[in-house]
């Protein structure tokens, strides 16, 4: 498993440096829970069966709903064969390419991953979960323009999907070092919280005490 560092550009105290560090490790923690496959706790996946974009067979919604229940227990392998096989009846559908390349990126098959999603995308290019799927790929490959992209994309598709500013935000803190663009995704993402986000919380006074910017909010197209 390959891991890309960041490349500071600016000069810390010893006491930023060591929370910048801690940071960088915490990220490296997520990205391995999603990229191993067994001993960790993973977020729930819902199956997810309507569509604004094209019908859905009835056969197709249970199919999808059985594969998805697989994943979330954590038979791989299993629910692998499923996603490919709904493929194969259901080329039109994005879903199933989506949940696969989730499944090579908890196997650390990042090829196999970044083929997939990006099949799917052209079968519905504003899907959400593909695209952050696919940003969390390039950014593991090192890919940190087209991470941008992708996470950008998201936001457009669904503005008010934080998880999408969220990931944007680590893009440009820890692998850009575009310190004031990750402020203001920050700060967007704790926005959209019913409940601010402690650890998001003390990022935003982190970044803006150490590149020395004033709180800056970004706006959905990058500028």
């Amino acid at each position: 498993m390959k891991f890309y560092w960041p490349i500071i550009n600016i000069t810390v105290s010893s006491h930023s440096a060591v929370r910048l560090i801690n940071k960088a490790i915490f990220i490296a923690l997520v990205t391995l829970v999603v990229g191993c496959s067994s001993g960790q706790v993973k977020p729930r996946i819902e199956a997810n069966v309507k569509s604004e974009v094209i019908e859905i067979p009835a056969q197709a919604a249970v199919d999808f709903k059985k594969a998805i229940d697989l994943l979330n227990n954590d038979k791989l392998s299993n629910a692998e064969n499923a996603f490919k096989k709904m493929i194969k009846l259901y080329p039109q559908l994005a879903g199933p390419y989506a949940n696969l390349g989730v499944i090579y990126s908890r196997k650390g098959k990042w090829a196999e991953a970044k083929e997939t999603l990006i099949s799917g995308s052209h079968k519905n290019p504003k899907n959400i979960k593909i695209l952050n799927q696919l940003g969390l790929v390039y950014r593991k490959n090192g890919e940190f323009s087209n991470a941008e992209k992708s996470y950008l994309a998201a936001i457009s598709a669904q503005p008010n999907n934080g998880a999408a500013y969220l990931n944007i935000g680590i893009l440009y803190d820890i692998y850009m070092g575009r310190f004031a663009k990750a402020s203001g995704y920050y700060q967007k993402y704790q926005a959209m919280q019913v409940k601010p986000d402690r650890k998001v919380a003390g990022w935003i006074v982190d970044i803006n005490r150490r590149a020395g910017i004033k709180t800056q909010i970004a706006s959905e197209a990058g500028s």
